[in-house]
Order: C-alpha cells, then structure tokens, then sequence
C-alpha cells in the first residue's frame, strides 16, 4: 500500500470510530429496555437440606432432702458415787484425816455421818 492508501484507512477508522461514539450516547427508545428473565419460584426440593439437628434436654435435676431424724433427748443417768471408806486409827484414837499418822494399822470402816470424836 501507498502512503496514501494508508491515509485512507485511518480517515475511515477514525471516522467510523466517532459515529460509534455518537450512536452510543444516544438515548434508546423504551422498546429496547425489555428485559427477560428465568426463574421459580419455588424452593429447592426438600431432600436437599440436612435434617434439623436433635437436641435432647438433660433430665431434670432433683434434690432430695436427707431425711430428718429426731432423737429423744438422752435420759440422765445417775451414777451413785462409790462411798469412800474411812479410816481408824487405835493408837491415837481418830479418823483420817483428823489424826495424821497412826502407830499401828490403819482400819477401814464404813462411813458414818457422826461427829469426829465418834469410833466404831
């Protein structure tokens, strides 16, 4: 191609490339807006979800009480107190304690709720 051959087609191309410009900023007319579309409008079939999860509630805790014992209160016991003996000395004559030491052997005696001076 010549050089101007060449000129030809950028002439042409630039040309071409400002009618496209032009038509494209062109407002459409309303005819040409439709939109078409496809669609359900029902959910997918059942089978294709997971079941629900199971969830079990624990048992219910119960408290039950100890039960309650009463015991009667304890009988007192009385215990008699074993009675000390006494003890009688010959030599000097008396009781122990009011006679502190004795020649001779010591006697033991029952006791006796009489005054000190008394002997057996």
């Amino acid at each position: 191609m010549d050089r101007s051959g060449h000129s030809r087609w950028t002439a042409i191309s630039a040309a071409a490339l400002v009618a496209a410009v032009a038509v494209s900023f062109q407002p459409a007319p309303a005819a040409a807006r439709v939109v078409v579309g496809f669609g359900f409008g029902v959910a997918p079939a059942p089978w294709y979800y997971a079941p629900p999860p199971v969830v079990y509630a624990p048992p219910p805790a119960y408290y039950v009480a100890p039960p309650v014992v009463y015991a009667p209160p304890p009988q007192p016991s009385y215990v008699s107190q074993p009675q000390a003996n006494w003890y009688y000395c010959d030599n000097p004559r008396g009781y122990y304690p009011y006679v502190a030491s004795c020649s001779g052997p010591w006697r033991e005696v029952a006791p006796q709720p009489q005054g000190p001076g008394s002997h057996p």
